[in-house]
């Protein structure tokens, strides 16, 4: 009887397993079709949320992005890279519109467009600076071939500026690079850069045209026939504290539209947002991030989408990879996260380029606390990148080539850095313009084995010695014991060390070859 009852059981558990394998298969052949579909991601949040961020983003740690449109006619025009916005500014007013003061003025923009041009923008808008935009000296092989000359992994154009301006070859807007300037700047940039092993990035900034046309309705913008650009006549809030009315539903199928477009012709690896993307409803906003995420699933491509929130937070948390403008942690982040920063002006103003020493203390700085660098250069409207920044990124290309495995492929170590030399807070505008950190200030980076550590020494050590007091033996955070160490692009010199109660005291060679700043490679037993 016992073995019966035995042997009932084994059928009936037998069953269970084969009926849960089916279920099993049944759920994985589910999701297997679910992103075959592309339709893994619902418009919620925690749908959203569980895509992580790409590996080869980690991977990368930099990349570029270009500034160039009709708003780079601004400086030849001896004006701004807000052209489109200031030229209509009879007011005197701050960026969401207030007015500055209690006696209104015009912008200068506004009086120097008038001097150029004979009138006001009733007679010649923005709509006619667009048509004046002729890059004829672009050359998207130059360009891709300096960038990768940089070191830089990701690269991209701006795709869509505040003004409206498309730089692709649009079926949805008349206002794109093709056919108003003979060019797709975006099209042809995908072919360089992709055929080169690297990532293609696009940047959107059309969250904010809503507000950028604002005072272009009481000319130009205001005329029937033009909405397509400037968009549909509304009003605005006089309140400094208020961006009221919010974009409506029209506009947000445009700005949905256009990023669509955008998205189904080039395929990015990363989608950059611009400020704005909190002003747009929450309902817009999980829709586009889940059909960029369907997408790209369908596709087989693992994307990432960048945000950056200045007014309001409006992406919860590992629902994308936050950006800091002009910015950066003061600390180590436990998520990826990127900051965005320009050699010169965003758009191209005359401005000269940062040192390849500054951006590579940047760099360095940011790549041990998580972060990503995109750096912005700013060609000439003509299509051409100035001399200067050239000189900076092929700096900053030599100092990879030779400093890049401490960089490249790394990860975050327990402590981010030591040293004199601290940012303020954490946040946009925080970072400093050039080179100013010392021979105290170190950065730490690891190996995704853990078996390497990298000790960044941020300029050049004066009294031949090193001294990382945070890797001491009373501090917990190297628990290893060391098996060699290197420094990098010097392996023909011997490096001795020393680790005690006061620190890790590493001996920097009299003619060390390199500059900026120098990585000792510490093997870990």
């Amino acid at each position: 009887m016992k073995h019966f009852i035995t042997l009932i059981m084994c059928l009936v558990l037998m069953q269970f397993n084969a009926q849960n394998k089916k279920e099993n298969a049944s759920e994985v052949d589910h999701i297997a079709q679910a992103k075959k579909a592309g339709n893994t991601f619902k418009e919620e949040w925690p749908s959203i949320a569980k895509h992580s961020t790409p590996e080869w983003f980690r991977d990368a740690k930099f990349g570029i992005f270009t500034c160039i449109g009709p708003a780079t006619l601004g400086t030849q025009h001896k004006t701004t890279e807000w052209y489109g916005w200031a030229m209509y500014d009879t007011i005197g007013v701050y960026w969401n519109n207030a007015p500055r003061q209690k006696d209104p003025k015009p912008s200068n923009v506004y009086l120097k467009h008038k001097e150029l041009f004979g009138g006001t923008p009733h007679e010649f808008g923005y709509k006619d600076i667009i048509k004046q935009f002729k890059p004829t000296k672009f050359d998207a092989e130059e360009w891709a071939e300096l960038f990768q000359k940089s070191g830089a992994k990701f690269m991209g154009p701006i795709g869509v500026f505040h003004d409206n301006y498309l730089n692709w070859d649009s079926d949805v807007s008349r206002w794109n690079s093709k056919d108003m300037a003979g060019v797709d700047i975006t099209g042809n940039l995908e072919k360089s850069i992709k055929k080169r092993g690297m990532k293609l990035l696009i940047t959107y900034h059309h969250a904010f045209t809503w507000y950028w046309y604002y005072h272009s309705f009481a000319f130009d913008g205001g005329v029937p026939g033009n909405e397509d650009l400037y968009g549909k006549v509304h009003s605005f809030s006089s309140d400094s504290d208020s961006f009221e009315p919010y974009p409506d539903a029209d506009f947000e199928a445009r700005w949905f539209q256009i990023l669509k477009e955008s998205a189904d012709k080039y395929s990015p690896d990363l989608f950059w947002f611009d400020m704005g993307l909190e002003l747009l409803s929450d309902d817009i906003r999980k829709k586009a991030f889940a059909y960029l995420l369907n997408q790209a699933e369908q596709k087989q491509q693992d994307i990432g989408i960048a945000y950056k929130i200045k007014f309001d937070v409006c992406i919860p948390p590992r629902a994308g990879i936050l950006d800091y403008e002009k910015g950066r942690s003061t600390g180590l982040r436990p998520d990826p996260w990127l900051s965005d920063t320009p050699l010169g002006g965003w758009f191209y103003n005359g401005r000269k380029s940062r040192s390849a020493k500054a951006i590579v203390e940047i760099l360095i700085d940011i790549v041990s606390k998580n972060g990503c660098l995109l750096l912005d250069v700013s060609p000439k409207a003509d299509g051409t990148i100035p001399k200067d920044q050239q000189e900076t990124l092929i700096g900053i290309g030599e100092w990879l080539k030779m400093n890049g495995e401490a960089i490249y492929n790394t990860r975050p170590f327990t402590i981010a850095e030591e040293g004199p030399t601290k940012l303020e807070a954490d946040g946009h505008f925080n970072e400093n313009w050039e080179a100013i950190y010392t021979e105290e200030d170190i950065r730490f980076t690891r190996s995704k084995d853990n078996n390497t550590l990298y000790v960044i020494v941020l300029d050049k050590p004066s009294k031949g010695k090193v001294i990382s007091k945070m890797l001491s033996t009373v501090n917990p955070y190297l628990s290893r014991d060391i098996a060699s160490v290197e420094l990098i692009g010097n392996e023909d010199e011997i490096i001795t060390y020393n680790r005690g109660l006061s620190g890790l005291e590493l001996s920097f060679p009299k003619n060390a070859k390199g500059k900026h700043a120098w990585c000792y490679k510490i093997k870990l037993k």
